[in-house]
């Protein structure tokens, strides 16, 4: 993507202009949609174009990024899948702020298990009062999407947008993942930033890159990356 823009193929608002019409193309069909996305940034194409007027020293930058949504952003509510929180607005999480410093374009906000799956037993995976139930690109209403960031692996596998942010306590990111034939990692807790998130557990949460393939999410997880003083294992994390 980034040797395709400099080499005057296409911009950066071309792209994120490609992402959101495939995006509308298949989300607003119901023989396609997916019901991965719960909500779309309206600045990220006036973004874009201010973006197309420098040049970033980051790979992440002018790379639409979408985020699970239970982390915090400035531009979009902080859902959690839930109607208590569908007007939660927020600052960005620390991790956003990451990213945007690179460059990076919060494209907008993705499905998930609502609460992350915490306060429901035996629900669908992949299913919230917002967003709806997210389906598998690779057998709608055939296979599972895996759980709690559903959302985040379906995008990548439906190519909704050059990467995604998901989180995980259990499992979270590695299952759909692993559901969508996605690249998935969770760090090592505390190598990023939990602050501006959503929480279950201050021992196990992280958040992490979910990418289609191992460079792009190495890419996102070092657009991430940074000592946050507002999280105590960010800051054991940082000494070690």
């Amino acid at each position: 993507l980034q040797e395709s823009v400099r080499s005057l193929k296409m911009t950066y608002k071309q792209l994120t202009q490609w992402y959101l019409f495939r995006i509308l193309k298949h989300e607003s069909n119901n023989n396609l949609a997916l019901h991965a996305i719960i909500d779309i940034n309206p600045k990220a194409v006036e973004q874009a174009q201010q973006l197309d007027i420098h040049e970033g020293n980051h790979a992440i930058y002018g790379m639409p990024i979408m985020l699970k949504d239970n982390i915090n952003t400035l531009d979009v509510p902080t859902t959690a899948g839930t109607h208590v929180l569908k007007d939660n607005q927020t600052e960005d999480a620390f991790i956003v702020k990451q990213m945007k410093m690179h460059g990076a374009i919060i494209l907008g906000k993705l499905n998930l298990s609502e609460w992350a799956y915490f306060l429901c037993s035996g629900c669908p995976l992949g299913y919230s009062a917002i967003g709806g139930q997210t389906l598998n690109p690779y057998g709608r209403k055939i296979f599972e999407t895996g759980g709690s960031s559903a959302g985040s692996g379906v995008a990548i596998a439906a190519n909704y947008a050059a990467a995604a942010v998901g989180t995980e306590t259990s499992g979270s990111i590695l299952s759909p993942s692993s559901q969508n034939s996605v690249v998935g990692m969770k760090p090592t807790v505390g190598k990023l930033s939990r602050s501006g998130i959503v929480p279950i557990s201050s021992t196990l949460d992280t958040p992490g890159p979910m990418t289609k393939n191992v460079i792009d999410n190495a890419i996102l997880l070092s657009a991430m990356m940074g000592k946050d003083l507002s999280d105590s294992y960010s800051k054991k994390a940082d000494q070690n």
